[in-house]
């Protein structure tokens, strides 16, 4: 077989997708999914809905400001493992929809998690906002409270 000049880069050829056998699939890059197998004889369209995951506990607070709530749930998982759900939402002004941000935290990441956030609680305790920040933020809250009662009056 003649060598390519050692100037040229050697060229690989591939057979097209359509020469491949039928039994190979894509590679993972190509974002080809296989379609969920079908155990129960039924048709392949229909697809049994996933129960909800056991709430273990919940509870949430609404932030100054008013478009932003904040939310966390722990739940149990069909393993019987433990995760975490951190959620924000947000209402957009525009269109009223409610836009939700959610973290999951597993079990097995529960203490590292939590020993990063007892040392961000404690520097900002140590570092904490500014008087003249807060009050600046305050002001900017309670305008934005009256502009709506201004509003409608």
């Amino acid at each position: 077989m003649p060598q390519a000049p050692a100037n040229r880069a050697a060229v690989v050829s591939r057979p097209p997708s359509s020469a491949r056998r039928p039994n190979q699939t894509p590679s993972r890059r190509s974002g080809f999914r296989p379609p969920p197998r079908n155990t129960t004889g039924g048709p392949a369209t229909s697809v049994a809905p996933k129960a909800e995951h056991e709430i273990l506990f919940q509870q949430y607070f609404k932030s100054v400001n008013p478009q932003r709530t904040y939310a966390a749930q722990l739940k149990r998982a069909n393993n019987g493992n433990h995760f975490l759900v951190l959620t924000e939402g947000k209402r957009d002004e525009s269109t009223g929809e409610v836009r939700k941000t959610r973290l999951f935290l597993y079990g097995e990441d529960f203490i590292e998690f939590f020993k990063l956030l007892q040392a961000t609680a404690q520097f900002i305790r140590a570092n904490p906002v500014p008087d003249e920040v807060k009050k600046k933020r305050g002001r900017f809250w309670a305008k934005k409270a009256d502009a709506p009662a201004n509003a409608t009056a």
